[in-house]
């Protein structure tokens, strides 16, 4: 079976764009915790992302900020497109919210909308 057809990853896509960031954290770190292969740093870098904006719902913006840099660093080898996510998009969705948290960590955690995943098929 494809990592695309799992159904935790198809769940664990779904929870991110519910904004379901814990959940989305937990249904995809029990693929992690199995795969052993170079596409392990993928799954971490989107389980970094959703606590990114988990930390950020928490009101913790330096957490936030530690979680994106490390989880961009994790998927941009990836892309453009892995596994039928659109990296680059979320690579930019994600990117800008950094920029404008590293900016104005106070008032941009109140405005910022979390990106959706895409899924290519």
């Amino acid at each position: 079976m494809e990592a695309q057809d799992d159904p935790r990853f198809l769940k664990g896509i779904e929870e991110f764009n519910q904004g379901l960031f814990f959940e989305c954290h937990e249904t995809l770190e029990e693929i992690w915790l199995e795969d052993h292969s170079e596409t392990r740093a993928f799954y971490q870098g989107i389980i970094q992302i959703a606590a990114g904006y988990f930390k950020l719902e928490q009101g913790v913006p330096a957490g936030a900020i530690k979680l994106w840099r490390t989880g961009l660093a994790k998927i941009e080898p990836f892309g453009p497109v892995f596994f039928g996510v659109n990296i680059s998009s979320l690579i930019e969705a994600v990117k800008g919210h950094l920029t404008e948290l590293e900016t104005d960590q106070q008032n941009a955690s109140l405005t910022l909308r979390p990106p959706t995943i895409h899924l290519i098929c």
